[in-house]
């Protein structure tokens, strides 16, 4: 698997500009791209293009723009708004090369029929679909461990997929939630590797499902999630795409970014050693 550092993890400093800078420093080759940030740069002036030449520059692949989110149980015009966001980062990750746009499934909908949800989630992830595919991109579905997400579960966003059943959409697991949701390591077996486009890792305390805070979130490793478990199910599956480090702690997220991410880089990189699924 490819080593891979999400914007998140310095979610409050840096920019995008730096973050790149810094990654390459660090010894990623491998990025993901937080929507904020990306906007934050073309306000300032830059261009899709100049942000093109700069991962080019500092040999940072971006993987996946972060996120496309509240993509079910839209009204007419925050499903148009919704689309019209989709094209945008499509647009903006086919000029840069990234393949993936992350979608996350609304919270607090207006029903707890399981049936429902996973219909409407996949009918909004069908039409989302045919935006992406005409700039090549893949969308993928990160399920969250947390009460207020509609998409909780590996095997609920695995049978969400499995409705669209369109070969551009597909899973995001993230180990703190597939732990904090309850998901266990062996759910994993359950799909098949062209069904995963990409995997976020960090850690979470120990916790019973649905009880932990998205704060509570630390560097691979330093918790109790079972992430090696998780990445080497991973391997087991034939999947070898980025696994992306991506931590909301606040007090990482606090940390100058010039020390952050080279800590980011060695926890992940410690993690897939004992994982052994380093490439």
């Amino acid at each position: 698997m490819k080593l891979c550092f999400n914007e998140a993890t310095v979610m409050g400093l840096g920019t995008l500009r730096t973050d790149i800078v810094n990654c390459a420093k660090a010894g990623f080759t491998h990025m993901e791209v937080r929507k904020e940030k990306l906007l934050s740069f073309l306000r300032e002036g830059y261009t899709v293009e100049d942000l093109r030449e700069l991962l080019l520059e500092h040999q940072i692949r971006p993987v996946c723009i972060n996120a496309l989110s509240g993509i079910s149980f839209t009204q007419k015009q925050d499903r148009q708004n919704m689309k019209e966001v989709c094209e945008f980062l499509c647009y903006c990750g086919s000029r840069i090369g990234c393949r993936d746009l992350e979608v996350i499934a609304s919270f607090d909908v207006p029903t707890e029929d399981v049936e429902e949800i996973n219909q409407n989630t996949a009918a909004s992830l069908k039409s989302l679909s045919k935006i992406a595919r005409n700039y090549g991109i893949r969308l993928a579905l990160e399920y969250m461990g947390v009460p207020r997400n509609s998409v909780k579960t590996f095997r609920q966003g695995l049978d969400i997929v499995r409705m669209v059943n369109e070969d551009n959409v597909g899973l995001l697991p993230d180990t703190w939630h597939h732990y904090a949701g309850g998901s266990k390591p062996e759910d994993i077996l359950l799909a098949k590797p062209e069904e995963v486009f990409v995997v976020h890792i960090s850690d979470c305390p120990e916790h019973a499902p649905f009880t932990a805070a998205r704060s509570e979130c630390l560097y691979p490793g330093d918790g109790a999630a079972p992430v090696t478990e998780v990445l080497r199910n991973l391997k087991k599956i034939g999947y070898d795409g980025a696994a992306s480090i991506e931590v909301f702690g606040p007090e990482i997220q606090a940390m100058d970014p010039e020390e952050g991410i080279p800590a980011a880089y060695r926890k992940a990189k410690e993690a897939m050693e004992k994982a052994g699924v380093l490439s």
